[in-house]
């Protein structure tokens, strides 16, 4: 199985689409097997995530495919992890989730700037604003505001 391979087959299809591959992974759920690929994008129109499904999987073969591994294609969606830096920075002005020694809970992400996460938070309806260091944030992802 070839990894790197599905990643160069799946980009042209995604190009056509204005979307791109969050990433692609191997892992086991419930004793199978699963090749899953991530789409970069918050929300997908069921019919256009079968449309790509159908076209890449007749360009796989059993080099790229494992016969013994199920293909899961999906959109990465609206609660999405915050690994890296770069991802912090994308988010400024968005509603995230995070835990830290000095806070868990969500808020707005005000900045990010010399590795301080600004956050605002609503603490008991009195809103007021934090700093996060972020060696010390972990389990970040964007959120949902219900």
């Amino acid at each position: 199985m070839n990894l790197q391979k599905m990643r160069e087959k799946l980009i042209p299809i995604l190009k056509r689409n204005d979307l791109e591959i969050y990433s692609i992974k191997t892992k086991k759920e419930f004793g199978e097997m699963i090749v899953e690929i991530l789409i970069d994008t918050d929300t997908m129109d069921i019919n256009l995530l079968e449309k790509i499904h159908l076209e890449y999987a007749a360009l796989l073969t059993d080099d790229d495919l494992d016969p013994n591994y199920f293909l899961e294609l999906s959109s990465l969606g609206l609660e999405r992890p915050l690994n890296s830096k770069e991802d912090l920075l994308k988010v400024i002005g968005k509603y995230i989730y995070l835990e830290s020694s000095k806070y868990q809970g969500n808020g707005y992400i005000i900045s990010f700037e010399n590795d301080i996460i600004k956050l605002e938070i609503n603490e008991k309806g009195r809103i007021r604003k934090i700093d996060i260091n972020y060696d010390d944030a972990r389990n970040m992802r964007t959120s949902v505001k219900v």
